[in-house]
């Protein structure tokens, strides 16, 4: 609590002052006085300005905060990182099942394997007149006299 100074007290040191500085100093002293009172409320009216100021700027910054939070909760942001999430999930899902495919290949043995050949289109064949036919190609050669051996 803070001192109680009621006018019995004030009326002795009143008394006090005018017998300690005289009647002719004492309107001086009040002025003294007086103005110390007055730069010490102005101090403390600075004092309670700057705090003041510092919860306000606190204010400030929690709404700014709050303000950002919102900005940054938008619905369309959080619906389209909800979609690329889901893509990108889907994704990862069929590289695993390649993983899983290759994996089984592995395990089966038949990885690496050499596959059979692709049969190749071909282009029709010409007929090369050198080239001796089906017909006349025979494990003998030909003689020149066949009539020979019927008879």
């Amino acid at each position: 609590m803070a001192p109680g100074i009621g006018m019995p007290e004030m009326l002795v040191v009143l008394v006090l002052a005018l017998v300690v500085v005289g009647p002719q100093q004492l309107p001086v002293l009040m002025r003294r006085i007086g103005r110390m009172l007055g730069q010490a409320r102005g101090m403390a009216k600075e004092f309670q300005a700057s705090f003041d100021e510092l919860g306000r700027e606190t204010e400030l910054s929690d709404l700014r905060k709050e303000i950002e939070a919102l900005k940054s909760g938008n619905p369309i942001e959080e619906i389209s990182g909800e979609f690329d999430k889901a893509a990108l999930e889907a994704q990862n899902d069929k590289i695993r099942q390649l993983k899983m495919a290759s994996a089984n290949r592995i395990g089966d043995g038949n990885f690496g394997a050499p596959q059979p050949p692709r049969p190749v289109p071909s282009k029709p064949a010409q007929p090369n007149p050198a080239a001796p036919t089906p017909e006349a190609s025979t494990s003998e050669p030909p003689r020149p006299d066949a009539s020979r051996d019927t008879e």
